[in-house]
């Protein structure tokens, strides 16, 4: 199997390279990031499966290079500026990054090889949120995006079903909440404080966790049932389909910080809020139904928020 990955160096993308080459090492997977920094390290012994292409991903000429080459029988679409706080300091790069780099490997499918798989990697910051009332999130909710990441990730969602319709490319399209994990940016709100607690422990910083809106409800999956179900979904889903990937429980941040706490080998740690952190728009609870992946697929989460945490704070442990 010819196997593309875009991000491949990022959180999610590491932890989906090294899945798929458990899963059978005779896959050929290239991976495409801008970020080269410790790629060669961090999947060393694997070079002859896992190998990485240095592009940028809105340069339609490099990337229809590289689709007219490699020829790849399945593409997950991971690349992305994936920040929301991130998306409203810089939401013309946001939409660039996220729409233009999208459409490129779409155009090229189309052009090249049309019956390449296409995972198209989107976000329940889609959805209609204001108005959930606090239920779970289904696929069917109306689409109502009211930040630049998720007016990026609503175009190229609406892009990609699109190709699907009229050139009937194998697009698939996941729709994921909040991941946690080993790996993660300190820029997400769980690895954020399992930083600054490892920082604490380690004496780099004075024992107060800085945090944002803990009030709210949030749907936290690890990412490495992410990635299986990334994996599920492109090879037993349907095609043109659209799935939320989540746990289906909402839990609630305060919640999440206190596990991380009770982690902790330092006491006595102070919790002060920190302006800065908060959204210029937050919800109050955010959470999905994952019904549908669960019956087109048949997968099932393996990892615990407690495990997911522990695991996060160990990362920043090593890290730190």
């Amino acid at each position: 199997m010819r196997i593309l990955i875009t991000g491949i160096n990022g959180f999610v993308g590491g932890h989906l390279a090294n899945y798929l080459f458990d899963k059978n090492r005779n896959d050929e997977i290239v991976g495409v990031d801008i970020n080269t920094c410790n790629f060669f390290e961090r999947f060393q012994g694997k070079a002859e499966n896992i190998k990485l292409v240095n592009i940028d991903l809105t340069d339609s000429d490099k990337v229809e290079e590289l689709i007219k080459d490699f020829k790849p029988e399945q593409v997950y679409h991971l690349a992305a500026q994936a920040s929301v706080s991130e998306s409203w300091k810089n939401p013309i790069e946001t939409f660039k990054v996220n729409v233009f780099g999208g459409v490129n490997i779409l155009e090229s499918i189309r052009k090249y090889y049309a019956i390449c798989k296409f995972l198209s990697v989107c976000t329940a910051e889609e959805y209609e949120l204001m108005k959930n009332n606090g239920c779970a999130i289904t696929e069917d909710a109306k689409i109502n995006p009211t930040n630049p990441y998720a007016i990026s990730k609503a175009a190229l969602d609406y892009f990609s079903t699109t190709y699907f319709s009229a050139y009937k490319i194998p697009v698939f399209v996941s729709r994921s909440f909040n991941h946690i994990g080993p790996g993660q940016s300190e820029r997400f709100v769980c690895s954020d404080f399992a930083k600054q607690i490892a920082e604490i422990e380690k004496g780099l910083k004075e024992p107060i966790v800085y945090v944002g809106n803990l009030a709210a409800y949030r749907d936290f999956l690890d990412v490495r049932d992410v990635i299986k179900a990334y994996y599920y979904i492109i090879n037993k889903g349907k095609a043109g389909e659209v799935y939320n990937i989540c746990s289906g429980e909402k839990q609630k941040v305060s919640d999440l910080l206190d596990i991380l706490l009770s982690y902790s080998k330092t006491g006595n740690i102070e919790i002060k809020t920190d302006n800065l952190k908060l959204r210029p728009i937050d919800n109050e609870v955010i959470f999905g139904d994952n019904s549908k992946l669960k019956k087109h697929t048949g997968w099932n989460p393996d990892y615990t928020i407690k495990q997911a945490l522990k695991d996060t704070l160990e990362y920043w442990r090593q890290k730190v």
